[in-house]
């Protein structure tokens, strides 16, 4: 496993972690921040939003991570969300006041962010094509002449 699958990995399992800890735990993972839920409504939508989208994106990037070809992409992906979540969650330290788990979560989000964005930068691409999805990479069959 190269250093950029294994800084996938990590990324993946996180978000899938913290997903499914959203969907199965609403209510303790919404008063770790001091939130609370109105109505059954608002606990569906903070399942979806932070439980299923966080899941969701894991279990994307896992997948990228399980094909050489797809992990620069996996990477490219996980750095715009680590970075996009990192400069919202800053912006709100800045105009809503300062909160020492945000602050740590926006440093956890800034590191993986510009590590993933110096994968998706240097890691060698292991192909020129992007694949098909779900297509085994080494067939048993011997490759088809170019075509003319």
């Amino acid at each position: 496993m190269t250093l950029w699958r294994l800084v996938l990995v990590v990324v993946a399992l996180s978000y899938a972690g913290f997903g499914f800890a959203f969907i199965s735990r609403p209510d303790e993972m919404a008063s770790m921040l001091s939130l609370a839920f109105g109505t059954p409504g608002a606990r569906t939508d903070f399942r979806a939003t932070y439980g299923g989208l966080e899941f969701g994106v894991g279990v994307f990037l896992l997948l990228c991570a399980l094909r050489r070809e797809f992990v620069r992409i996996g990477l490219f992906a996980a750095a715009c969300a680590l970075v996009a979540m990192a400069t919202a969650r800053t912006m709100g330290l800045v105009l809503d006041g300062f909160d020492l788990l945000q602050f740590m979560i926006a440093l956890t989000e800034w590191g993986g962010g510009a590590l993933s964005t110096w994968g998706a930068v240097v890691a060698k691409p292991e192909k020129d094509a992007v694949p098909i999805p779900l297509q085994d990479a080494t067939p048993d069959e011997p490759p088809l002449p170019p075509e003319a």
